[in-house]
């Protein structure tokens, strides 16, 4: 199961039908689509930009936590699908350096 709070106030509706994850959550999983294209075309993004790539949501977030200002869903989901692709740089990075050291 996803941990994601489903707050109806924050996901996405898309032609009246209200989507299950937050606009945040469903951002991060679009992100994902771009872990299969780094693998296949073999791209080596530097694991510095899949870190900086996750700050913008971290800070949209946690300013919004801390009650500095109210966020929207159009920026939950620019900075969810930012997360999703650092992720993706993250992962194929790490698991690509753990691989060459095996090998």
């Amino acid at each position: 199961m996803v941990p994601c709070h489903r707050k109806k106030e924050r996901c996405l509706t898309i032609r009246g039908y209200k989507l299950p994850l937050c606009a945040r959550c469903t951002g991060i999983l679009v992100g994902y689509l771009f872990f299969p294209i780094l693998i296949v075309f073999h791209l080596q993004l530097p694991i510095w930009l899949g870190l900086l790539l996750n700050m913008p949501m971290v800070l949209d977030g946690w300013t919004q936590k801390m009650n500095y200002r109210l966020s929207n869903n159009l920026l939950r989901l620019l900075t969810g699908i930012l997360c999703g692709f650092g992720q993706s740089i993250l992962i194929v990075g790490i698991s690509e350096r753990i691989i060459s050291y095996v090998l």
